[in-house]
């Protein structure tokens, strides 16, 4: 059954530790760095409301103290204090009285604007009482229109720029309040302290971003190096059980690391040891057994040549010498595995070049379809060995091998090709047993130790050894060892 999340995890998802934990630990950061981000533009935003509702009122209350002072005034000295005011250095206003009404171009309207600009009539109302004709905009400094409304504050001389009252790069928009008073138009004009949020200033601005993403860095680096310390050891604990698991030499690990990784490093020198000890104690318990048994079977060989039983005689003979010939092929197995071979470089092509070059004297079809230059880290002896035990099986049944090799995703791919009778099923799988010979007895030439050999030699290389039906008849002995 198809399953896709394993799929996904298989292809998109990291496969080493320090990646997978790097990569959630760099979401992690990154999701509570823009979760904090998200939660101070709120927290400002909210303080920033409530200050500029907080001046809202505040100005509101003046500019309706002033409206009130200036409707108290007759029109005709009106025009004559705003000169007085303004060769005095102004208000904190400024203030015009105009024929008729400015038309501006207004800031966009948002829920802030709408807030603002209810809270500034309020405030005004408080100190004139409810007004008619009353207009209250919020204008940016450089759209901001006074007097006739062709003249713009940003183009006057300083003397008349100052009483908008604008600090230096200051980007707050102006709160303009006009109001009809018998036909002129008192016109109040002031810049709101600070009051960027009215145009919708997008706080998480380029700044931020860089800013949240050099933090996100600075901690990805951090992480990665911390998990590489942690890691590290795991890394060396790997290559020694895949060297031991290929009949490597076990190296004593130097422990470092956590508590728990020192434990562990010390449990695997510990168990590396025991299986190196009893691996080797077998080895010569095996090699006694079988060198030992030699001397009774001679003596026992000697004994029936001296049986005048002619059909016994040579029926026990027989039996002897099949039983020395498997004890010859018992050490030979035990020599073959090729365990303390030292690895080293080894090109497989020029190695199978080689022997099927030493299999032309048979004088048979031979063939080699194979990559140039398949170079494999192992042991020279035992690989020559293994694709020699599987080259001369195939030419026992067959009258023409081939030979074909190639590297498919990082494996070496073998396959030893005959046009012999085959094997059934059953049998491939007990091929690879120990003596076993189709129903023949062991000889001296052939002990069917061969496959068994040829397996535990690929083993050793991380390998694996199968027997396959081959198409048009025959079989295919395929051999897999990783790069």
């Amino acid at each position: 059954m198809y399953n896709k999340s394993a799929w996904i995890r298989t292809h998109f998802l990291p496969n080493s530790i320090v990646t997978r934990m790097t990569a959630v630990l760099f979401v992690g950061i990154l999701l509570a760095q823009i979760l904090g981000t998200w939660l101070w533009i709120e927290q400002l935003n909210k303080s920033e409301y409530q200050r500029l509702i907080q001046i809202s009122e505040n100005m509101g209350a003046r500019i309706g103290q002033t409206i009130k002072f200036f409707g108290e005034l007759p029109s005709n000295y009106r025009h004559i204090v705003l000169d007085q005011l303004r060769d005095m250095g102004g208000t904190r206003f400024f203030v015009s009285v105009n024929k008729q009404l400015i038309g501006l171009e207004e800031i966009q309207e948002s829920p802030l604007s709408l807030s603002l600009q209810k809270k500034l009539i309020s405030s005004i109302f408080s100190q004139t009482g409810k007004l008619k004709n009353i207009k209250v905009q919020f204008i940016l400094f450089e759209n901001l229109k006074i007097l006739s409304g062709d003249n713009h504050m940003v183009d006057l001389p300083v003397r008349w720029k100052r009483f908008a009252l604008m600090e230096p790069n200051d980007k707050s928009p102006i709160v303009v309040v006009q109001l009809d008073m018998n036909g002129e138009w008192l016109y109040l004009a002031t810049p709101i302290p600070q009051g960027t949020q009215l145009l919708g200033i997008n706080w998480l601005s380029m700044e931020r971003i860089i800013s949240l993403g050099l933090v996100s860095f600075t901690v990805l680096i951090l992480t990665l190096m911390l998990v590489h310390w942690v890691v590290q050891p795991l890394k060396l604990l790997a290559r020694q059980v895949e060297n031991f698991g290929k009949g490597g030499k076990p190296e004593y690990l130097q422990e470092q690391g956590s508590t728990e990784m020192i434990a562990t490093i010390r449990a695997i020198n510990t168990m590396t040891q025991r299986l190196q000890k009893f691996i080797q104690e077998r080895e010569q318990l095996f090699s006694s057994i079988s060198h030992d048994l030699k001397t009774p079977l001679t003596r026992a060989r000697l004994r029936a040549e001296m049986l005048d039983d002619i059909p016994v005689r040579d029926a026990l003979i027989s039996d002897l010498e099949n039983l020395d010939t498997m004890v010859k092929g018992s050490l030979q197995m035990m020599k073959e595995n090729i365990i303390h071979e030292n690895t080293t470089q080894i090109n497989l092509s020029k190695l199978l070049e080689k022997l099927l070059e030493k299999e032309q004297v048979r004088g048979l079809p031979i063939k080699l379809i194979i990559e140039q230059d398949i170079i494999i880290e192992g042991r020279p002896m035992g690989l020559e060995r293994l694709f020699a035990n599987l080259i001369e099986n195939a030419f026992k049944y067959s009258k023409s091998v081939e030979v074909e090799g190639k590297v498919i995703d990082s494996t070496i791919n073998i396959k030893v090709m005959d046009r012999g009778p085959g094997l059934s099923d059953a049998d491939k799988v007990q091929a690879f047993q120990p003596y076993y010979r189709l129903n023949r007895q062991p000889n001296s030439s052939n002990v069917g130790l061969g496959l068994s050999i040829a397996r535990s030699i690929a083993k050793l290389h991380g390998g694996s050894v199968k027997l396959l039906d081959r198409h048009g008849g025959g079989l295919v002995a395929e051999v897999n060892i990783p790069l």
